[in-house]
């Protein structure tokens, strides 16, 4: 399991699982203070090795000391196979946002996709993966949970960039430009785009 926080990003290994490509930083045993607090103030993304039963404190701690928050996102290709692009707060990005209150996340994640990018003919996928990373807003910590769906475009409609969320360009590009534009976002970005 991948947490990320800014430009880094924590695995959370557990016994059963295979080694991480990224380094280990020798926290066996840890607690969840220490990974945290690594994760926020490191200059690196690590590897964390964790005991049996690892996932269920995960979310004993996350619930006492984060505001938990369910969002959703698109992964959108168009008829030419090109994949959609956003710049949001001069970062490159996804359309994505939090689930309301009634919502779906199926339903939630093709409703951000179309007010972020005005898209409106899109054909619903498969889930594709979720994603976890922390931020802080307004002095709290958050945990935001994201599902990314597959999803496709048909038709020529006029990309329209939702500005009041902070996005000023959005586009269709060729799976390299995608994955390089990707790579120069936050860790969420790079790893949905190494998967």
């Amino acid at each position: 399991m991948f947490i990320c926080f800014q430009y880094n990003c924590m695995e959370l290994i557990g016994s059963r699982q295979q080694k991480s490509t990224l380094p280990d930083v020798g926290l066996d045993g840890f607690g969840f203070d220490v990974a945290f607090s690594r994760l926020v103030e490191g200059k690196d993304s690590f590897s964390v090795a964790c005991g049996d039963g690892f996932l269920r404190r995960l979310r004993d701690y996350v619930s006492q000391r984060f505001i938990f928050i369910k969002a959703a996102g698109g992964i959108v290709r168009n008829e030419e196979n090109k994949l959609l692009l956003m710049r949001r707060n001069d970062r490159w990005d996804l359309p994505k946002g939090k689930v309301e209150v009634g919502e779906t996340l199926a339903q939630a994640a093709v409703r951000e996709t179309q007010e972020e990018t005005g898209l409106i003919n899109i054909s619903l996928g498969s889930l594709w993966l979720k994603t976890y990373h922390i931020y802080n807003l307004y002095g709290g910590w958050h945990f935001k949970q994201t599902s990314w769906f597959e999803m496709r475009h048909f038709g020529k409609e006029t990309l329209v960039p939702q500005q009041e969320e902070g996005i000023t360009e959005v586009g269709w590009y060729d799976e390299d430009t995608w994955r390089s534009n990707l790579d120069m976002s936050y860790a969420t970005m790079r790893l949905i785009m190494r998967q």
